[in-house]
């Protein structure tokens, strides 16, 4: 895995290494139960779970949250799309035209707590935005709404290819801050 991973062919995160370790672990820990003691590869296993889930934390922590701050999150395929993005101060951006939503009914959240949030989807996936701005302004396809404290309000749009090429389900609250959806 380490070497396919130096050589480019795939891309492999850390908990991917403490997860191949965790199964290398659980393997001696079968065949010591056989052949020999193998106790001690209980504590080993112990720390490499605990290290995996800490591991597993910190990289979906840097994919799905913004630290306070400007932040743009543009995930180059299906597989990197969370469901939900936040981010307490600051601006944020999320693209989604490198995404393929073609045949696939798919939920994004983005909170944003003081700031701007912008969203761009491509041109072909049909998108419904329910957007929940409690003070600022909302473009959303070009539709203006504007207030403080106003109600989540939904917005659908097909694209210039009419119904087809996937489905996007945009849910978006703003405390304060002003948001804009567009292709």
């Amino acid at each position: 895995m380490g070497v396919l991973d130096l050589a480019g062919a795939i891309e492999v995160g850390a908990s991917a290494y403490f997860a191949a370790a965790l199964t290398t672990i659980g393997g001696g820990l079968l065949v010591g139960t056989w052949f020999g003691r193998a106790r001690w590869l209980i504590a080993l296993g112990l720390v490499t779970a605990a290290a995996l889930g800490f591991v597993t934390l910190a990289e979906s922590y840097d994919r799905i949250r913004g630290v306070d701050g400007n932040v743009t999150w543009s995930p180059a395929d299906h597989r990197e799309l969370a469901n939900r993005y936040e981010n307490s101060f600051g601006d944020a951006v999320l693209d989604l035209r490198a995404i393929d939503f073609e045949g696939r009914d798919t939920e994004v959240t983005m909170s944003i707590n003081f700031g701007e949030a912008t969203v761009v989807v491509p041109p072909e996936v049909d998108v419904t935005v329910v957007a929940d701005v409690k003070a600022g302004d909302a473009v959303v396809f070009g539709q203006r709404s504007a207030g403080v404290n106003g109600r989540p309000r939904e917005t659908t749009d097909l694209g210039g290819d009419g119904a087809g090429g996937g489905t996007l389900r945009l849910y978006v609250h703003v405390n304060a801050g002003n948001l804009e959806v567009t292709r």
